[in-house]
This record gives C-alpha cells, sequence and structure tokens, in this order.
C-alpha cells in the first residue's frame, strides 16, 4: 500500500466514524467485517487506525473500540513542564498521560481537559496521548517577576512548571517596575503559539526588597498573611 493509497484509507474510514449516523464504536476485527477487509489484510487496517488515532482524528476506547475522539477521551488535569510537554492525571487511571509538545492544543498548567490515548503504554514508554478540549481554565492569577519593555511587560511565572509568560498590555501594569514580584490575573489564556495575556493586580515588592520573596510565597499559595486578633492575643 503506498502513500496515495494509505492516505484516502485515512480519508475514508475518519468519514465513517465520524459522519455517519449508522456508525456505532467497534473494534478492528468488526470494522474489518463491515469493510469486507480479508484477514490476511487487517493489518494493515490497524495501520490506519493507529494513525488516526495518532493524530487524534479518532479515539479507541479502553476495550479497544474506535470511535469519535470526545466520546473516548478522558477528562483530566493537565500539568505543563518548562520543557514544553506535559502530563494528563485522568479520573480513573493510576499512571498519568505523557502528552507531547505537538498535542498541548492550546492547554495551560492546571486546566481541566479531555485527552485522548494515541500511544499505549508498552515496556518502559508511558501512554501518550493528545488534548482535543480545553473544559476548564482552573488558574486565575499567577505570581511571578514583571520585566518591563518600553511599552508593554512580561511576568514570568514563579511556578517553574508553567513554561511561558504572561505578557502585559500597555496600561495594564499597575505601574510595575521591572524587577519587582507581582500577581498577574489571566484574561487570555494564548491561542496560535501567542502568549497568554494579563494584567498586573498586586504588587509584591520588588525582587531584592528584604521580605519579598517570603509574600510572594505566601500569595502563590493563598496562605494567610494575616491572624485575627483573637489569635495575635494568644
Amino acid at each position: 500500500m503506498d502513500s496515495e493509497q494509505f492516505e484516502q484509507r485515512k480519508k475514508m474510514i475518519a468519514e465513517m466514524v465520524l459522519h455517519n449516523e449508522l456508525y456505532v464504536p467497534m473494534k478492528l476485527k468488526e470494522m474489518a467485517i463491515l469493510l469486507g477487509i480479508p484477514k490476511g489484510s487487517r493489518e494493515e487496517l490497524r495501520e490506519v487506525l493507529d494513525a488516526l488515532v495518532a493524530e487524534g482524528t479518532i479515539g479507541v476506547s479502553k476495550k479497544g473500540k474506535y470511535g469519535k475522539p470526545e466520546n473516548t477521551a478522558l477528562i483530566g488535569i493537565y500539568t505543563s513542564t518548562r520543557r514544553g510537554f506535559g502530563f494528563v492525571t485522568a479520573e480513573g487511571r493510576e499512571k498519568d498521560i505523557f502528552i507531547p509538545a505537538s498535542g498541548i492544543n492550546g492547554a495551560f498548567h492546571l486546566d481541566k481537559v479531555k485527552a485522548v490515548i494515541t500511544e499505549k503504554e508498552h515496556g518502559n514508554h508511558r501512554c501518550e496521548g493528545k488534548i482535543v478540549a480545553v473544559l476548564e481554565h482552573q488558574l486565575k492569577e499567577i505570581v511571578g517577576t514583571y520585566q518591563k519593555s518600553k511599552n508593554y511587560g512580561f511576568v514570568v511565572p514563579d511556578n517553574a512548571k508553567i513554561g511561558c509568560d504572561i505578557f502585559i498590555p500597555a496600561g495594564h501594569s499597575m505601574g510595575a517596575e521591572d524587577g519587582c514580584k507581582v500577581v498577574a490575573r489571566i484574561n487570555r489564556y494564548g491561542e496560535s503559539g501567542k502568549n497568554p495575556e494579563g494584567e498586573v493586580t498586586e504588587i509584591i515588592g520588588h525582587i531584592n526588597d528584604p521580605g519579598t520573596d517570603i509574600l510572594s510565597v505566601i500569595r502563590a499559595y493563598s496562605l494567610p498573611s494575616a491572624f485575627p486578633e483573637q489569635v495575635m492575643a494568644e
């Protein structure tokens, strides 16, 4: 089977799975019988299905049935890394799912997402997947260091797992100076490779000021910075 035939079969099967109202999720053997594919050629069908799953075009359930990706997707929390890839901790799964940079699909650190498995676990190679939808942005603000430019700025997150800086447009910095520790609210989470965009909502202090690093940790983890009068009296 040459590359042109391979792509034609991919297109045909994707059309059947995604757009045929009569199609119900089925295993490879069932699909082969439906398409009239003899036993000797079923490995070619498997290669086509594997390619579609790897692209995230279709999904495969735990029982090995192929269907629409949104119907076979797992719901979980995405954790990003500075190196561009990330992981999804999915409900009902003991091990997390590795998400390469090409499969993040615009997800941000701690987003609630839908992910499909594109490559099953084998040997020392962990399960690999692709995010097909972002259900909820759970991280609303970040603590970081403000870097000032002439007409705009960036906040570099303190949390090393957040793999991108937050763009701060002109007029949204609260007058923060270069090197200030700040709290920034995220207004846009970034699309088409763009940085997330936000605004400074609190200036904690300059990075070199005594106590600023402690206050930054307090704000990052929402720890109390003041105590009730009764506690202070004790």
